[in-house]
């Protein structure tokens, strides 16, 4: 878990990004996962709620199902990109951009 809580626009950013449909389904609802690692290479940083992608829960969470390997949390982040072809990190900055964007028109 993200050590500090949420700020505002953090707050406000979630809430965005969990009314949008699933990256690999595109159903809803879905879970806010944050984005620890890399599609490209080995690592992983720190969690932050700037870096979250919205993801229905097969999808997100480990199913006690072995024939069920379709989560990142079964596949690890660049195991996630090989099998769907998503860079959930480019995909949270890129969502974590279209945030700031608002927030600066709002401002």
């Amino acid at each position: 878990m993200a050590k500090k809580p949420p700020t505002a626009a953090e707050k406000r950013h979630m809430a965005r990004v969990a009314e949008m449909p699933c990256l690999v389904s595109g159903r809803s609802p879905v879970t806010l996962h944050h984005v620890t690692g890399y599609a490209d290479r080995m690592g992983r940083f720190a969690r932050s709620h700037k870096l979250v992608v919205p993801l229905a829960p097969e999808y997100h969470l480990i199913q006690h199902d072995p024939f069920q390997t379709l989560s990142v949390e079964a596949l690890g982040h660049r195991g996630f990109f090989e099998e769907w072809g998503i860079d959930l990190l480019a995909v949270a900055m890129r969502l974590w951009d279209e945030s700031e964007q608002l927030e600066r028109k709002a401002a």
